[in-house]
């Protein structure tokens, strides 16, 4: 994207392109899957190349384009620009507000506008350095831009240091249902299966959730216990509906842009569930010993499946945290999943409801074991 990001401005001094009426006062953000990707002319490039066309920003003075860079959490001050201000987002996820109106989350990719003496402010996310490409034309008396208060921000997301002050969650039996349906379908135990897959239905799971569960469930199973869950779940629905038994459909995960980065998308929820930063998460796994896996970890299961948005992550936790469980001899990926249940709110009293609801699922053994992996976590 980058690349294209700069073929565009070299080529936008040529073509034509859509202008910012000025009479617009407030900022205006194009996302990057708005900005239509088109192949250079063959008269003015040798060989093949793209550019986007970005919307034209009105300059009344001299523009001295500048990178700038924020660390995690960095942003600026309030301020405002004589002549407006043009960002586009080169890296990561930031986030910008207008006075007066809410903070908005800009990516990797976007463009945004802020018109002449608009007062904002713009920087990195809680979670993910941001970096962008800034022009504000130069007024006549040689100031591009106003600088004005610091700015005062909300109560922000838990960073790793205050993850332990996370607001507790209270787990309800809808969620608790999720641990023997996982358990029982780790283990391959159909026949109890279909009574725990019948109690979540009675406990407010809907059916697109359950379906949920075994699509995320075979990235730590495998596919043959997943698609024997799925079918023994199809079986079951088959069964009631002859019975005239009506359950809840539920909602389908919403739909993101076909050119979604799906491996960018992982690290970011990979950095937002363990509380730690994009740059940790963007290094590969095992030093690129592997890129296979470092691929499917990041792109499918934490991009692909948890952008799958009728199953919140907590509950997708709960799942992982009883599939490892029922499966045994994983405590270092069992660990792992265990402290993100944590980062989302799992206190001890409610970590000791999710183990007594294994206990009565998969036997003292097993239980006990993952009651060892949540010490280790204190």
């Amino acid at each position: 994207m980058m690349k294209n990001q700069v073929n565009a401005l070299l080529v936008m001094s040529s073509l034509s392109g859509m202008v910012w009426a000025e009479d617009k006062i407030e900022q205006q953000i194009t996302r990057a899957e708005q900005l239509a990707i088109q192949s250079a002319p063959d008269n003015n490039f040798s060989g093949k190349a793209e550019f986007s066309r970005f919307p034209v920003m009105p300059s009344k003075g001299n523009v001295a384009p500048a990178i700038v860079s924020f660390e995690v959490g960095a942003i600026t001050h309030w301020h405002t620009h004589p002549h407006g201000q043009y960002l586009i987002v080169t890296e990561g996820e930031g986030r910008t507000q207008e006075w007066g109106k809410p903070i908005q989350t800009i990516h990797k990719g976007d463009v945004i506008w802020c018109p002449p003496n608009v007062k904002h402010w713009h920087g990195a996310s809680e979670h993910s350095p941001m970096s962008h490409i800034a022009m504000s034309p130069v007024a006549t008396d040689g100031k591009s831009v106003t600088w004005l208060e610091k700015v005062t921000l909300p109560d922000a997301k838990p960073t790793s240091e205050s993850s332990k002050n996370s607001k507790s969650v209270v787990l309800n039996q809808k969620q608790l249902s999720l641990i023997p349906i996982a358990a029982f379908t780790a283990r391959g135990d159909i026949e109890k299966l279909k009574p725990a897959l019948v109690s979540g239905l009675n406990s407010g799971l809907t059916v697109n959730e359950i379906k949920e569960v075994f699509a995320h469930q075979y990235a730590y199973a495998g596919f043959p216990r997943a698609l024997n869950g799925m079918l023994t779940f199809k079986s079951l629905l088959e069964e009631r509906e002859k019975k005239g038994i009506k359950d809840t459909q539920g909602a389908m995960p919403s739909t993101l842009p076909s050119n979604t980065d799906y491996y960018q998308l992982g690290i970011e929820r990979l950095a937002y569930l363990n509380k730690t930063s994009i740059e940790d998460n963007s290094k590969p796994l095992f030093d690129n010993f592997s890129p296979t896996m470092d691929h499917a970890l990041k792109a499918h299961l934490f991009g692909y499946l948890f952008s799958r948005d009728n199953l919140p992550p907590l509950e997708r936790e709960l799942v992982v945290v009883s599939t490892l469980s029922a499966l045994g001899g994983v405590n270092a990926q069992l660990r792992s999943h265990l402290r993100i249940t944590q980062n989302l709110g799992v206190d001890a009293t409610q970590m000791q409801k999710i183990m007594t609801t294994l206990q009565q699922a998969i036997g003292n053994d097993l239980a006990n074991n993952a009651q060892s992996v949540v010490q280790q976590l204190k």
